[in-house]
């Protein structure tokens, strides 16, 4: 899956959601931006390792498609909408099958355009020191993101539900009498 094709999906799944689903949309990446500040928070050794040491070498010659998911795309989206337009620009430009730099760094060589805590997980959980002593804060990322595909997956049967409600509510389909 391209990264084109999966940003068109999140927007696809993002505006497809009603006001209340947006609202708990919101709460869930809220609560993996607070996961992502924390980790960053208690990571400051290892990433003052990844800037100085490694300069960003595992934003170059990566194959984006593998480290940002549609997860991500959604749960960037959703707390900043404003960079929809612009991300469009940019992964219109992918060549998904090859290995490139990644699309997202500011003129082509960074830092990146996202915040630091709304970041894609591999981006933010992927140390080139190791991870020693923040684990911890890096299952609680990884906890928080499997809360975005759960939310889509419980929306459908619930949507479905509703609308059947909603059917058999307006008389569409009247019970017979027996």
């Amino acid at each position: 899956m391209s990264l084109r094709y999966k940003l068109h999906k999140a927007r696809t799944l993002i505006a497809a959601l009603t006001p209340a689903e947006l609202d708990q949309l919101k709460g869930i990446c809220a609560s993996i931006q607070s996961a992502q500040a924390a980790l960053l928070q208690n990571a400051g050794p290892a990433m003052q390792q990844c800037i100085h040491n490694c300069q960003g070498l595992c934003c170059r010659n990566a194959q984006l498609d593998d480290i940002i998911a549609l997860w991500d795309l959604v749960f960037i989206l959703t707390l900043t909408p404003a960079l929809a337009d612009p991300m469009a620009d940019r992964v219109a430009e992918e060549k998904p099958l090859y290995s490139a730099d990644c699309l997202f760094l500011k003129s082509r060589i960074g830092p990146c355009i996202f915040a630091s805590d709304i970041r894609p997980e591999v981006c933010v959980t992927t140390f080139c020191s190791g991870d020693a002593g923040i684990q911890k804060e890096i299952r609680a990322v990884k906890r928080q993101f499997i809360k975005l595909p759960w939310f889509f997956l419980r929306r459908k049967p619930r949507a479905i539900w509703l609308a059947l409600q909603q059917t058999f509510r307006s008389g569409a389909f009247p019970m017979r009498d027996r």
